[in-house]
């Protein structure tokens, strides 16, 4: 039994280390400079191990059945009914409907408003923009479901996110990380993914309720949310909630590694309390914490009403004090200077740059290449095979690990790392296939995987 407990006392003690030399948030902004460490190729020994033992978890299970393997409880943010919800919505559209915004109404989704404006594609048989849903999930198993929820990240880039999230403990994370993929089959994340912003409620496209522009002193995009754009009547609880998804996940797609996480300006001009939602205010908490870990480098409320620090006694008890730690305050421009580059900030918000959201609505054929079945098809055949080969690699990894053979772990390191390139660059071709295009690859933003804010940023001159 000594043995047990020392091999538990040495895996404690890794993870009291792993992560430890972590700067605080206040001072990475104070150098200009972005904290590294634990993220993706730029781990300590330490770190290492502890994500071969978290692969060597999920290597383990990968042919479970997803539903038998152990993990974290699935939350619900609110209870409610969503197939009530929807038909609620669907009977106020068709028997009251009302106009939400500048011609948006009610229950009315992009794709509707698309129809009505004559945005139809030769390709769709019914003019219909995006083909019908075609799940690019193989089986029931934890393998298939994982490599969904992966994408087009680098695969540690994601475990990291959950090893990071529990303070390096290897179980914790695995357990974490297992309900998050259950939690994004039963949500059917891949479904929203596929559709894109042509099936959000289109007031909230057209409002900007949220929207990403440009990047804060650490490189990492900044999402402005104006709370006063937004009653919770205005639409319904499910459209909200699938909303929050598409921007998570679109989110994920202008992060590059080593810049993983996003600085979120929640903008409280001419806040009232008609713009409070509780249903959204615990739902974005949840979702952060629980489902989309370590994407949440800053939180920068600004300009508060006087009453608001009531409201926030209420949501700081809510908060896992991990995330509580990355909010900030700022109630005058010169704050905001605190984060983010003068050139970066919204000229309304007392910077140069003189962008105002606009959206920008869905071209008839942009996604063409989803409907070329053969296409998408080769994409997955050829991801499938770099696939295994990142999987094999994993797997001497893991060996050499395990086997203490310092040497194999190292040259099953560099394979994986060449690997896990190639791995995300067919991911990316495969993308192409089962992902409509939206707002900010429109824009030009996003191209060919790069970002760059300055297609749309205008500056004083």
């Amino acid at each position: 039994m000594s043995g047990l407990f020392k091999a538990i006392s040495r895996q404690r003690s890794q993870v009291d280390m792993a992560g430890s030399g972590r700067e605080p948030i206040l001072a990475q902004y104070s150098k200009g400079r972005l904290d590294k460490s634990g993220v993706y190729d730029n781990l300590s020994p330490i770190e290492e191990n502890l994500l071969a033992d978290l692969w060597e978890r999920f290597l383990d299970a990968l042919d479970t059945p997803l539903a038998a393997v152990p993990s974290d409880a699935i939350v619900r943010p609110i209870e409610y009914d969503e197939e009530a919800d929807r038909k609620r919505a669907q009977h106020t559209q068709d028997t009251a409907p009302f106009e939400v915004f500048e011609g948006c109404m009610f229950n009315e989704t992009v794709a509707d408003k698309c129809t009505q404006l004559g945005i139809v594609s030769e390709a769709g048989a019914d003019g219909e923009l995006v083909p019908p849903y075609e799940s690019q999930i193989s089986d029931e198993t934890l393998g298939s479901a994982l490599w969904a929820v992966v994408r087009e990240d680098h695969p540690d880039v994601l475990l990291l996110r959950f090893l990071r999230a529990r303070k390096w403990d290897v179980d914790k994370a695995f357990k974490m990380a297992v309900a998050a993929i259950k939690w994004r089959v039963h949500e059917r994340v891949e479904e929203i993914i596929w559709y894109g912003d042509t099936h959000n409620d289109a007031s909230l496209m057209w409002k900007g309720v949220s929207y990403a522009h440009g990047k804060d002193r650490l490189g990492q995009p900044i999402v402005w949310s104006g709370s006063c754009l937004h009653h919770q009547k205005d639409q319904s609880y499910p459209q909200l909630k699938r909303y929050l998804i598409w921007m998570m996940e679109t989110l994920r797609t202008l992060l590059v590694t080593p810049v993983e996480r996003v600085c979120l300006i929640m903008d409280l001009s001419d806040h009232s309390n008609a713009n409070m939602d509780w249903p959204f205010v615990k739902t974005f908490i949840k979702f952060l914490e629980a489902y989309y870990p370590e994407c949440l480098g800053l939180c920068v409320v600004y300009n508060g009403p006087w009453w608001f620090s009531g409201v926030w006694k209420l949501i700081s008890p809510l908060l896992d004090p991990v995330v509580a730690s990355k909010v900030q305050f700022a109630s005058k421009p010169d704050a905001l200077l605190k984060f983010i580059d003068p050139q970066e900030l919204l000229e309304s918000r007392g910077g140069l740059d003189k962008y105002a959201y606009e959206y920008v609505k869905p071209q008839a054929e942009e996604n063409k290449l989803m409907f070329d079945t053969e296409g998408r098809q080769a994409a997955s055949t050829a991801l499938d095979k770099v696939r295994e080969q990142f999987v094999q690699a994993t797997r001497e990894w893991t060996d050499a690990k395990e086997g203490g053979d310092d040497d194999a772990f190292a040259r099953a390191s560099r394979e994986r790392k060449e690997l896990s390139e190639k791995y995300r660059l067919a991911a990316k071709e495969k993308d192409k296939y089962t992902r409509a295009r939206h707002f900010y690859t429109r824009t030009g933003v996003l191209a060919d995987g790069k970002v760059d804010w300055s297609k749309v940023q205008r500056h004083k001159e």
